[in-house]
């Protein structure tokens, strides 16, 4: 896929306190007064790609999250905001990880880096030591694969499940000329038998394998992948009304419509602008959906849904991409995927793309570079609790 817009191809691969308004006589996200500040150091940003929830063997609860400058991960109380440490890695040298997209810890002395330059996942220690790398280049049965990033700003971290490894991928372009039927959107790496295979599922329709070759945004093939307690991978691709449920166990797939209220079907721009302030403007404006995670807590899946945006007369066109757009809304789905609610948040208050979900609710970032508390050197977070308006 031709893209221009280098930022969109590596990853892809909020004003006031005011929360979101009930949309559903069902259920609803409502904004709680609880919120939680990370004080930044001066050379973190808030362009944060890679977030995670983090619990130590001791029950011990973190957040974590990528510093984009520099090679490190911060950690921080989840629950009081206080920073605790920075695990820091070398570029170069014999524990050299050069750069790296995302992570996934299993513990501080196991921790998993996706090289976005080769095809391998370093596996490192807290004190930055190398203990091993896991080469990722190809499938057993001899399908290219592509560097990748675990990240959370699309969202598809790295799983672990059953002694499997689970990591994302790209549309790739080496598949030749049947890259959308070809190209496998995860990938299973057996870490003890050094086995690739991949995940039984490819790229839906939303392109054809023609059309990848032309001009483009970059993100129309952009989508997240989450995994819930029935061990199933739930797909939501960002220009699909569909979301795919894939079972671990027999590799089945369910396709199942799940459509928000607020956008008619999601349509890929025609001849978009090649320009980048123009792209990154049309990116920002064009309905489509988002990420879709999933609250083990409340057992329910929250699908993030951007809405069409007019933004002529605005600036920075990239800021407005990088902090999660004008406007959105969260679908609330339950256990079986039936939509039982859909909240719509104010313009320019959320960043959509910070997120985690805690014990006690979902927490979304408001440090919003729009936002009139805005501060560059705090990440703050608010906590919404899920209401069943309904409920007897």
């Amino acid at each position: 896929m031709k893209n221009i817009i280098g930022i969109l191809g590596v990853f892809i691969l909020a004003i006031s306190c005011s929360g979101g308004k009930k949309e559903s006589a069902d259920a609803g996200l409502e904004l709680t007064e609880d919120s939680v500040v990370y004080l930044l150091a001066d050379n973190v940003t808030l362009g944060i790609k890679a977030l995670f929830p983090f619990i130590d063997k001791d029950g011990h609860e973190y957040l974590t999250f990528q510093n984009q400058l520099e090679p490190e991960i911060c950690v921080y109380d989840l629950q009081s905001g206080e920073f605790v440490k920075s695990i820091f890695f070398d570029r170069e040298g014999a524990n050299g990880v050069g750069m790296f997209g995302g992570y996934h810890i299993i513990d501080f002395d196991e921790i998993y880096l996706p090289s976005l330059q080769q095809s391998k996942v370093f596996v490192m220690e807290e004190s930055g030591k190398k203990k091993r790398e896991i080469i990722t280049e190809k499938t057993d049965d001899g399908i290219p694969l592509l560097p990748f990033g675990a990240i959370t700003f699309a969202y598809r971290p790295i799983y672990f499940n059953n002694g499997k490894m689970y990591i994302p991928q790209t549309i790739n372009m080496r598949l030749g000329n049947k890259v959308m039927e070809k190209s496998p959107v995860y990938v299973v790496v057996d870490t003890v038998k050094n086995v690739l295979s991949p995940f039984p599922i490819k790229f839906p329709p939303i392109m054809s394998s023609d059309d990848v070759t032309k001009p483009s945004l970059g993100n129309e093939l952009s989508y997240s992948c989450c995994l819930n307690d029935k061990d199933q991978f739930v797909f939501s691709f960002f220009f699909d009304e569909d979301i795919y449920v894939v079972s671990l166990q027999d590799g089945e797939m369910k396709k199942i419509k799940v459509k928000s209220r607020y956008i008619d079907k999601p349509a890929i721009k025609e001849n978009p602008p090649q320009d980048f302030d123009g792209a990154m403007k049309a990116s920002s404006e064009i309905p489509c959906y988002g990420n879709l995670i999933y609250d083990k807590y409340r057992k329910v899946y929250y699908r993030f849904v951007y809405l069409k945006a007019d933004l002529d007369g605005e600036k920075n066109y990239l800021n407005i991409w990088q902090y999660g757009r004008k406007s959105f809304s969260i679908m609330i789905l339950n256990e079986d995927f039936d939509v039982i609610g859909e909240t719509r948040f104010p313009d320019f208050t959320y960043i959509s793309t910070l997120h985690y979900i805690g014990k006690d609710g979902l927490y979304l970032s408001d440090s919003h570079y729009k936002n009139p508390s805005f501060d560059e050197n705090k990440l703050r977070f608010r906590r919404f609790k899920l209401v069943h308006y309904n409920k007897k």
